[in-house]
């Protein structure tokens, strides 16, 4: 009976590893979207032509043109953390106020809010430490060394507590919970959260191949700093089970496939308003 048991939890997380590693390649190049048409969009309306790469953004013009303005640096070069960040909250809020909530949801809003916010945070971190992008909007804005170091703590603290937040969220929506002991908690998180994100990285790299910087490395590995917070929170009081998959749905791998070959096609070659 035991081993039927652990047969069958192995079959569940085997299943929840797939349709999280799914969700998490749908929303890495959803929200890579929406950042990299925000960029778009502004660097447009400043009269700089930018073309949206499959791991990047590419400027058209050089670095000391006159219609690199501060107005258009501080714009264009925010507009990826802001962005993200609005759309990291967006999602919180839907998931907040729609009353009929299911897994899928939960997955997806867990997973956005993540990388949304690792694409606020992380990014203005990994940019302050490698000396790049969003530096130069610091320095057309005069802001003082001092004040960059303690925006990186600032960052960290925010990305702590934010996967706190997203592992409480995770844990509070899970049928049957309280049932599980805390080696299978420990398991569940891992499955969902840390080798979803393990798998999906790897992926997103061999589908960038060569395009790959250093700062894609490390801006990947900073999602550690919300991931394992996540990981070790303690299931809530007040739960609020959703409805759970028993079985495989297949259109979350099959979605999450299309939307990886699309994203490569339609960005190997550049995409530019």
């Amino acid at each position: 009976m035991e081993k039927l048991s652990n047969a069958k939890e192995s079959r569940k997380n085997l299943i929840l590893f797939v349709h999280s590693l799914s969700v998490f390649l749908i929303s890495f190049y959803l929200l890579y979207f929406i950042s990299g048409l925000s960029v778009l969009y502004i660097a447009w309306d400043f009269d700089i032509p930018a073309t949206l790469l499959i791991n990047s953004i590419h400027f058209n013009v050089p670095d000391n043109s006159p219609l690199w303005s501060t107005d258009a640096i501080i714009s264009i070069l925010m507009a990826t953390p802001v962005s993200s960040f609005i759309t990291g909250i967006l999602v919180i809020f839907i998931f907040l106020v729609i009353s009929r909530k299911n897994q899928a949801l939960l997955f997806f809003c867990l997973w956005i809010f993540l990388q949304a916010f690792n694409t606020t945070f992380g990014l203005l971190s990994e940019n302050i430490l490698s000396q790049t992008g969003l530096v130069r909007v610091a320095r057309e804005m005069g802001i003082k060394s001092m004040m960059l170091v303690i925006t990186v703590g600032m960052s960290f603290f925010f990305m702590y507590k934010s996967g706190q937040f997203a592992g409480k969220l995770f844990f509070a929506h899970q049928p049957g919970i309280n049932t599980l002991s805390s080696a299978k908690k420990f398991t569940k998180a891992l499955v969902f959260f840390l080798f979803p994100w393990l798998a999906g990285s790897i992926i997103i790299m061999f589908v960038t191949n060569q395009s790959l910087k250093s700062q894609d490395f490390i801006l990947s590995g900073f999602m550690l700093i919300l991931l394992i917070p996540a990981i070790f929170t303690k299931t809530p009081i007040h739960l609020t089970p959703v409805s759970e998959y028993t079985g495989l749905r297949w259109s979350l791998p099959i979605v999450a496939l299309i939307t990886t070959v699309s994203s490569l096609i339609l960005l190997r070659g550049g995409f530019s308003f």
